[in-house]
């Protein structure tokens, strides 16, 4: 018992320390500081689209991975201007994920600022600034044999753009069909890599 006693005394203090707050945690305190009337317009019109349920806000409104490196908001509400711009890319992402493909929770960055962008290392041309794209992490790298499939077959419709920084760090806007991969080109992307029969160039 008394071997027992030091473990009992860390255990009582550990549960006394408060966790980190997670994702939904900082969202919740986010949003209570957030424009609500303008919150609560792009939740209207992403509804009003059809595609208010495709993602969540918490999800959505990520602004970069490296936001806490770049010392920048964690949450960020695209302006006004740009707000429908998202609906064509949350479209595709609706249909990837009843296919099991991409996970709504998984977005790591969406609307970018012009500064959080270039901090991230995003181009010039970025569709993060104009609301058009989503940055997601794959659970796993199996995935993408069947992301590239619906890219070849359904991507030229949906003028669905497809960049790969990892096997399982991707890029999805709707800006125009096309592929690359970490350096930017096309013949890196994962879908020419693994192009196998389908005959993708």
């Amino acid at each position: 018992m008394r071997r027992l006693a030091p473990l009992l005394v860390v255990l009582s203090i550990a549960g006394c320390t408060p966790l980190p707050p997670d994702d939904g945690q900082r969202y919740e305190a986010w949003r209570r500081g957030a424009d609500r009337e303008a919150l609560a317009d792009y939740e209207r019109q992403l509804a009003q689209a059809g595609v208010g349920e495709v993602v969540p806000m918490s999800a959505l409104l990520r602004s970069s991975r490296r936001w806490r490196a770049c010392d920048a908001p964690e949450f960020l509400l695209p302006p006004r201007e740009h707000a429908s711009a998202i609906v064509p890319t949350l479209r595709v992402v609706a249909q990837l994920k009843q296919l099991g493909i991409v996970e709504s929770g998984h977005v790591r960055s969406g609307y970018r600022s012009a500064a959080v962008n270039q901090c991230s290392g995003g181009s010039g041309r970025s569709r993060h600034l104009l609301n058009n794209a989503l940055d997601f992490d794959l659970a796993d790298d199996m995935r993408v044999d069947a992301l590239c499939d619906f890219w070849r077959t359904q991507g030229p419709s949906l003028a669905m753009g497809l960049g790969f920084y990892t096997p399982t760090k991707i890029h999805i806007d709707t800006a125009g069909y096309r592929t690359w991969g970490s350096d930017h080109r096309r013949g890196t992307s994962l879908c020419s890599s693994r192009a196998g029969s389908s005959g993708a160039r």
